[in-house]
Order: C-alpha cells, then structure tokens, then sequence
C-alpha cells in the first residue's frame, strides 16, 4: 500500500572512488547518488522497481535538467533529499537535491520516468501506479526545467564505449548513470571551461551488452551537444553548460 508522499534524505559520504581518487566528484556519482536516492524513495512509497516488476511493469528514466551549484570532495558528508513531484503527460516527475553539511544546495535537479510495460516494452500512464495524492507540493529545484535537447548537427567522433556486463541494470540494458557518464565525457576537455553548471538529457533507446556506441559531439544549443548513437540508433543525447 502507498504511503503519504513525503521528501526523503538519504546520507551519503563522499568517497575517494567517488572522486576518482584525486579528481573531481565525478558525473557518474552524481547520477548513482541520485538514482539510488530516487530508487529508496519510491521503494518507501510502494511504487519502488520490486513493487512494479511484481506486476510485470518497471520504471525507466526518459529525461532530466541537472544543474550545479557547486561540488562536494572527498570526504564531505552530503544529503540527497528526494520527493515524487506529480506528473506531466506521460511521465512521472520526481524532483532532487544534493545538499552540503550545512544545507546548502550543491546539486538540483528534475528527472521523468516514464512506467513501462515489461512484456510490451511500452509506456503506460503513470496514473495507473501511482495515487493521485502521490506529490509533494513543494517548489521544483530546478524552476525553469527543460525536458528536451536540441538535434546536433554535423557531429565529431569522440570514443566509442562498448557496454560491458557491469553496465547493466534491473531492466537488463545499459543503466542511466553509465549513459550520462559516456555523454559527459564526450566534451573534449577544450570545451568544458571551469566545470559543469546544466546537463539536460534526453534518453531514447535502450543499449544493450556487448554493443558498441559511438560518443559523438557539436557545439550547440547553450553550449556543447553530445550523443551515444549505435549505428544510425540515437540511445541518448545530452545538452551540456560549462562554467
């Protein structure tokens, strides 16, 4: 049975391996941070990936606009708060912060899922998971959200990653956080300036084990546009902001 939505702090401390272990926080603990907080508080509502996969059903993230105020170090103790945010046509919002010690905003973000039928590989309306009163009336993080990114045009190779077995998450394809760190690192370091400030990503077909990806990038939109594309396939594509 649901229960009454509410926003849910997950502690975390922010680990060498976290930070490459003399680098920067990096893009892929952003994204496990967040989908890990995402995934404990929809598991406490009742509408976690074991209450649907029992039905035949599953979440998948399709979008997020992600933006950085700031980054933790290594050894920082750090807060995700999390809170289901209602629903928009066919996705269902959740909305995420990263917060410092004291509180202070280090990460905002929106994301969409959308709820798909496992058997069908089809979206469904997420009003037949989740209650009406599954919402937090609180204020997005990220008030003037985008969930879309521009088509690059006339696109440069820049790695080309093959989806190993490590990659692969509960619905058996390449996991979000991998995606958003191959389309990330496709910015050549020319281009990143003193970090990242907006990731807006839009995710559209599932990578499979063992496929071969090609990272590829353009300047464009506000800033630098990189895709994961598999053959003539777009897997996902991401607009990317740097300080």
């Amino acid at each position: 049975m649901n229960q009454t939505a509410r926003p849910l702090d997950i502690p975390y401390e922010v680990h060498g391996f976290d930070c490459g272990y003399g680098s920067g926080f990096r893009v892929l603990s952003i994204a496990n941070f967040l989908q890990e907080a995402a995934g404990r508080s929809a598991s406490e509502l009742g509408i976690g990936m074991e209450h649907l996969q029992a039905e035949g059903r599953t979440w998948m993230l399709s979008r997020i606009d992600l933006r950085v105020d700031a980054l933790p170090a290594e050894g920082d103790r750090v807060t995700v708060r999390t809170w289901p945010a209602g629903t928009e046509r066919l996705f269902a919002l959740r909305d995420l912060t990263l917060l410092d010690a004291a509180g202070r905003s280090l990460i905002r973000a929106v994301y969409a899922y959308l709820v798909v039928d496992l058997a069908a590989r089809r979206p469904l309306r997420p009003e037949r998971v989740l209650a009406a009163d599954m919402k937090v009336e609180l204020p997005h993080p990220v008030a003037d959200y985008r969930h879309s990114v521009p088509a690059a045009e006339g696109t440069e190779l820049s790695f080309e990653p093959v989806v190993r077995p490590a990659c692969i998450d509960h619905n058996g394809h390449a996991n979000n956080a991998w995606l958003i760190d191959w389309l990330v690192d496709a910015v050549p370091r020319a281009e990143r300036g003193s970090g990242l400030r907006e990731l807006r990503v839009e995710f559209t077909n599932e990578a499979l084990e063992g496929e071969k990806l090609e990272a590829r990038w353009a300047r464009g939109g506000a800033g630098v546009l990189t895709e994961l594309r598999r053959g003539s396939d777009l897997v996902a594509r991401a607009e990317t902001v740097w300080g």
